[in-house]
């Protein structure tokens, strides 16, 4: 009878530290489900929580230092008390970079243009300003006069002043958001000399262009092109591709007639009948799995494409009135004109434009 009691108690033991065992390990995952709700709950509400922890975390190894500092064989307990308030400081200032950085990541998940703007250091970023605040022209001026002083203006000829003014432009130093402009008109050019007629809509509406920086068509085509001006170091990634995708889809939305809306479980067969392509054109390259991507949604790629000199008068035929007359890539209109007429081109001097008979805009004859 003892030995079958002392048996029945031993199950029981171990039974009960078996069930302990599972409550613990349920209590475990409670507690990790707990702190992965809460974490995805934070995600909304901008992270305070995540990087209160983290916070917490710079808090502790700093206090660490002011225990050491405290109770060393000869105590330095003045140094302590520094460290301590420095490192509720810290503490602060960890959960605000922490705090910004996950909104920061957030945001560029969802809007991947934003990330462009990782791309230029400090000095450029001044440099845009610079140039955007600091040394534009009045506006009733003209536009060359930012890039030759006031004697050169006065003395030269305007075929002269032109010339210079517009290689200084070329030739001087640009922000990234200058230099995306110019690989946006310069792979715009080499549509334009296949033939396209070329929407410059991304200098057009900037930031608001919706992935969309050059709308080119020829014979019933459409190709929707997303430009990059990268570093050769940097990857694009599958969110630019969506992305591209993305606005190739909006513009067929917007151009599609309603009956076609009504079949939009055909998208991808109704896109190709409507010829609208999406091309990813970039200086750099992309990574694999965004080129997988790209072969999957039915995006083009051009890589490697190197920003390259081009001829950069535009002269162009009024429709109106029939002048001919040539525009400088700083001009107002320049990005505005197209050249589909026969007579039409690009010219690489302001002396080869005056010689085929064009002229600048009366605004700026001098």
């Amino acid at each position: 009878m003892a030995l079958e009691k002392s048996h029945l108690n031993a199950e029981y033991q171990t039974k009960n530290a078996e069930l302990n065992s599972r409550a613990k390990a349920l209590d475990k995952w409670a507690t990790e489900l707990t702190r992965l709700e809460k974490v995805l709950a934070e995600k909304s509400k901008s992270f305070p929580w995540l990087a209160g922890a983290i916070a917490d975390v710079v808090l502790l190894n700093n206090n660490k230092i002011a225990d050491y500092l405290a109770f060393k064989p000869h105590p330095a307990k003045s140094s302590a008390q520094t460290v301590r308030e420095v490192g509720k400081e810290k503490r602060i200032l960890a959960a605000q970079l922490k705090h910004l950085q996950y909104v920061i990541n957030q945001y560029e998940g969802l809007f991947p243009f934003l990330t462009e703007f990782r791309e230029g250091e400090i000095e450029e970023a001044l440099l845009e300003i610079k140039d955007t605040f600091g040394e534009q022209a009045p506006q009733e001026a003209d536009p060359v006069s930012v890039y030759v002083t006031a004697g050169e203006y006065n003395s030269l000829s305007v075929t002269e002043r032109n010339q210079r003014a517009l290689e200084r432009y070329m030739q001087g130093r640009k922000s990234p958001y200058q230099l995306g402009r110019d690989y946006e008109r310069y792979v715009g050019y080499l549509y334009e000399c296949e033939g396209y007629t070329v929407t410059y809509f991304g200098i057009e509406n900037g930031k608001e262009d919706m992935g969309r920086d050059l709308i080119c068509r020829k014979n019933g085509n459409t190709l929707i092109v997303q430009c990059k001006y990268w570093s050769k170091h940097k990857l694009i990634h599958e969110k630019h591709v969506n992305q591209l995708f993305g606005t190739t889809v909006k513009f067929y939305l917007d151009s599609a007639q309603k009956k076609l809306a009504e079949q939009l479980h055909l998208f991808p067969q109704l896109l190709s009948a409507n010829n609208i392509t999406g091309v990813f054109c970039t200086s750099t390259d992309l990574s694999d799995t965004a080129r997988k991507f790209a072969r999957a949604l039915g995006i083009q790629v051009r890589e490697q494409v190197k920003l390259g000199a081009f001829p950069m008068i535009k002269c162009h035929i009024s429709t109106a009135t029939g002048e001919r007359i040539y525009h400088l890539p700083f001009d107002q209109m320049y990005d505005r004109t197209k050249l589909d007429k026969a007579g039409e081109f690009y010219a690489l001097t302001v002396a080869e434009a005056e010689v085929q008979g064009f002229r600048r805009a009366w605004r700026w004859r001098g």
